[in-house]
């Protein structure tokens, strides 16, 4: 019995790209469908490989421009029936979803501190040389005052990027990550408006003196949102080639 490996979504899609090693098949009800596999673990021997057909797949997608709704990682339906009732279940919200998105694709970029003159403020250890308690208070002010900087240079970066962008993007999404290291955004472009994003992100590259690195066009990872709800009949799969192929 076939437990079906979820991929994503489609609207009034009638014909969808599927080779092997990942031959993707499609159940649909009404103008939605549901794109699945086998497990991966039982394709694949290893990992890096699941990944690498992956990557294809999605470059055939966006040669084709389809408009896919990716599903997160790991989820399998017990099976083939179940499939009609997750989209009979998910109906309004992927109604939702394809009107903000389709004929779109998503753009990344990681800005580093560096790139825009970001030095790294330094921080001297909390507990080091501490005399008394009202020094060791003084540290921790000075360090919140110095990360509150950090993130308000972050914000000003994030802020002048998707302003200069406005014309050509329908949203955008950004992550400062922990250590405030590296600034994280994805814009949302519609692939009529493709050539002119590129030329003015290149542009405004060139103008702060970043690295000419982005990537795209990928599917809207970012711009999805709905996840799936625990259900009975959904089974998250650990996609964990260590412990052996399944024989499902």
């Amino acid at each position: 019995m076939k437990r079906p490996y979820l991929l994503g979504f489609v609207r009034n899609c009638t014909d969808f790209p599927s080779e092997a090693p990942l031959s993707v098949e499609m159940t649909s009800l009404g103008e939605h469908s549901v794109i699945w596999c086998k497990s991966p673990m039982e394709i694949f021997t290893m990992k890096q490989d699941f990944l690498s057909a992956m990557l294809q797949w999605f470059e055939k997608i966006q040669h084709l421009q389809l408009t896919v709704l990716p599903i997160q990682s790991g989820m399998r339906v017990s099976d083939e029936g179940c499939l009609v009732e997750l989209l009979r279940s998910y109906k309004k919200e992927l109604d939702l979803c394809f009107d903000k998105v389709e004929g779109c694709s998503e753009y990344c970029l990681t800005i580093l501190n560096n790139d825009w003159e970001f030095a790294r403020l330094s921080y001297s250890s909390l507990g080091e040389d501490v005399q008394s308690g009202t020094e060791y208070l003084d540290r921790v002010r000075v360090r919140h005052q110095l990360i509150e900087k950090e993130v308000l240079k972050a914000r000003g970066v994030i802020s002048h990027f998707c302003l200069r962008l406005t014309p050509w993007i329908e949203d955008y999404w950004s992550e400062l990550t922990q250590a405030r290291r590296e600034i994280n955004l994805s814009f949302l472009v519609r692939n009529t408006l493709k050539p002119g994003f590129i030329n003015e992100l290149e542009n405004l590259l060139n103008e702060v003196n970043a690295p000419d690195e982005w990537t795209g066009p990928w599917l809207p990872f970012h711009f999805t949102s709905f996840s799936l709800k625990p259900e009975s009949f959904l089974i998250h799969e650990s996609l964990n080639w260590e412990k052996g192929r399944l024989t499902s």
